[in-house]
């Protein structure tokens, strides 16, 4: 009886933080003959998951170099695909670190990323990607408050405290990190808000009478690809603004000639 040959081990859990944390990690440990790379947040990566936008491409050979930025940072991907200029691009990404050069000179990336598997995707992928990766961003940020800061215990991974004490991490170091992840989802908001209230008074304005039920409302939007949650308030901003109201409870319509 022929046995059955044992599985291939899945690969690594991917990692999502944002492009400047990345950029400006140099921090590497091995474990079981990997190499990962360890952010000033304490990430621990060596496969990445990230979405940007396609801000230049480089054809060489049969690699092409694409510059991709996320809004924190741009990075350099390589991949043997060629992507248009404008796109949003999701992308798992592989991560090799540089060699120094001759005479000890490192390139100013620490990391080769080779792109696995890509693929082009709408403006609100992106925007969700940012959200959360700023939420795990946050979340790295709080657990380094409470295990070194705050003592309130001590990592049991040594890697932990290898990278803290490499990126030399404290409490202003944590705010900055902190502020990068809050920006990142502010600039997604404030584009995210104006476009989303055009849609909004888009669909009201095609109605009959200029006005629809909240919930018919929510299910036209969602059907364009806008999120509920942000949805919601971007019709509670319309009204507060004074260019929409409510008749009547659950039901919303457009100020006509700045009157109600």
């Amino acid at each position: 009886m022929e046995s059955t040959p044992d599985p291939a081990p899945a690969p690594p859990p991917t990692c999502r933080v944002f492009f400047e944390e990345l950029l400006k990690s140099d921090f590497f440990v091995k474990e079981n003959g990997e190499t990962f790379l360890v952010t000033p947040t304490c990430a621990r990566c060596n496969r990445l998951f990230g979405v940007g936008e396609v801000k230049e491409v480089e054809k060489r050979g049969n690699i092409t170099k694409i510059k991709i930025s996320d809004s924190t940072a741009t990075l350099n991907i390589y991949t043997d695909k060629v992507f248009g200029l404008g796109k949003f691009l999701a992308f798992v990404g592989n991560l090799h670190m540089r060699v120094a050069r001759e005479g000890g000179v490192k390139s100013k990336d620490n990391v080769l990323i080779l792109v696995e598997e890509a693929g082009t995707v709408e403006e609100n992928v992106r925007n969700n990607w940012i959200i959360n990766t700023a939420r795990r961003s946050l979340e790295r940020i709080e657990l380094l408050r409470n295990l070194f800061l705050e003592k309130k215990a001590l990592p049991k991974k040594e890697w932990m405290k290898e990278a803290v004490e490499h990126y030399a991490i404290d409490d202003d170091k944590l705010d900055f990190w902190g502020c990068v992840a809050l920006n990142a989802v502010t600039g997604v908001w404030q584009n995210y808000s104006k476009t989303t209230k055009e849609m909004v008074l888009e669909v009201l304005e095609e109605s009959k009478k200029r006005s629809m039920k909240r919930v018919n409302l929510m299910e036209e939007l969602k059907k364009k690809g806008l999120m509920e949650e942000w949805v919601e308030e971007v019709i509670d901003e319309l009204v507060a603004e004074g260019r929409c109201y409510e008749p009547e409870v659950g039901v919303v319509k457009v100020v006509e000639d700045g009157n109600i």
